[in-house]
């Protein structure tokens, strides 16, 4: 590409891995005085492309992305429990298998019909990073968008992502065959749901990850031999947090969630006795890693992005989280944990995720027990009411038994949901 020679380089994708994205995500970068060409240049192209002139190209890209969806069932277990997570909590959403049955009889005059409809009515959100003035960076967006034309959208128009809300105190369980018969482990994803975010509790989850990932890992990896893959991540996705807990292992679902369980008790008691000083280096270590500057403008560029797509807007996020984190003492981070995530605690919100492998089916076969999977029960949840655990650790009672079966669909229709995007 003659213009990469020249320093100019141009991306466009309606994904990223760090920002929710509800369109085209275009990303320019090269010399300032250059940009204003090579974004005019790339405008007209858009506004001008005929897919009846490319159609080769068209039919290779459209066959290997089925390709790329029919392969999906092939992932490992644990990205099938993140894809049944996303399911029950994103609006909207659309599963691989919709995708590929749209995908398949996609033709090429449909998507040039869509791209007029998509060109006619735009929300167009931009920034840009260099040497430039506040004026200059708006003569430069507006004269270089000017190939388009669009029509402002309306209010009606705009996209709204919005997250399923799990009740206070309820307990979700979905549960599903793994798509590939031969895979050998059973996986599962057990979320945490929080709330809407803010800069304090943006900094406790940060730090309740940094401290519990390596706990989990030493637990639940070394010392009990679960499975290579063990983690704790936060999410932040759509203006709504949570802690999502990931363990992919040849035992069955059923007897990763009593251990789980049986961490998060053996957690709480080692927050409790944790020194004072070990708590201070975990804050100083996070606090440290904020304060490193971007070592790169592609870096800076994502951050902000981030903050643009989001709709979240604070571009000083950094500087807030290290005020943040200085003022949360080992007390506050104590209750912290508690309110969300304590075994004792009444009120937690969890979704839970199983992919039931091939090894756990051998192994109920092998007991004489009927594995009660098919391809329907992929659509239910199993409701547990408040306070209710149907995976308790050892001593910490009975299992509840008692819930309500819902179709997939009929959840996501009928919860609450968190709008808190602007």
């Amino acid at each position: 590409y003659d213009a990469e020679e020249a320093g100019l380089v141009f991306d466009i994708s309606n994904t990223s891995a760090t920002s929710p994205c509800t369109g085209l995500r275009l990303s320019f970068k090269g010399y300032d005085h250059k940009m204003p060409v090579l974004i005019s240049n790339i405008m007209s192209c858009i506004a001008n492309f005929k897919v009846h002139d490319h159609e080769s190209v068209f039919e290779l890209v459209k066959q290997k992305t089925i390709v790329d969806y029919r392969n999906r069932r092939f992932q490992q277990s644990y990205f099938h429990c993140v894809t049944a997570t996303n399911h029950v909590l994103e609006h909207p959403f659309w599963s691989n298998e919709e995708r590929l049955k749209e995908l398949e009889t996609l033709t090429g005059a449909e998507v040039q019909d869509f791209l007029k409809e998509f060109l006619d009515s735009l929300l167009i959100e931009a920034f840009v990073v260099g040497n430039f003035t506040a004026d200059e960076a708006v003569k430069l967006i507006t004269e270089s968008l000017f190939p388009l034309q669009p029509k402002a959208l309306d209010g009606d128009g705009k996209p709204c992502l919005c997250i399923t809300q799990i009740p206070d105190g309820e307990t979700w369980v979905h549960e599903e065959l793994g798509p590939d018969p031969d895979a050998v482990d059973s996986a599962i994803s057990v979320y945490y749901q929080i709330g809407e975010r803010t800069i304090d509790i943006d900094v406790r989850l940060e730090l309740l990850c940094q401290v519990m990932d390596k706990e989990m890992y030493a637990q639940l990896r070394t010392v009990e031999q679960l499975g290579y893959i063990v983690a704790a991540v936060e999410t932040k996705k759509w203006g709504v947090c949570g802690l999502k807990c990931l363990v992919q292992s040849v035992q069955c679902p059923q007897h990763l969630e009593v251990r789980m369980e049986n961490f998060f008790k053996y957690f709480e008691d080692k927050l409790q006795g944790m020194a004072d000083e070990e708590y201070a280096d975990h804050v100083e270590s996070l606090i440290t890693k904020k304060q490193e500057k971007d070592r790169s403008v592609d870096r800076l560029c994502e951050r902000l992005m981030t903050e643009l797509c989001s709709h979240t807007f604070v571009f000083d996020r950094k500087e807030q989280e290290v005020q943040a984190l200085r003022a949360v003492t080992k007390e506050n981070f104590i209750a912290f944990f508690r309110k969300y995530f304590s075994v004792h605690c009444s009120t937690r919100r969890r979704l839970m995720c199983h992919v039931l492998g091939r090894a756990a089916v051998d192994a109920c076969k092998a007991e004489g027990k009927d594995v009660h999977l098919s391809a329907e029960s992929k659509g239910t949840i199993r409701r547990y009411a408040l306070g209710s655990n149907p995976y308790p650790a050892p001593d910490m009672g009975q299992a509840a038994d008692q819930f309500v079966s819902e179709e997939i669909v009929t959840v996501r229709q009928s919860a609450s949901r968190f709008k808190v995007q602007k």
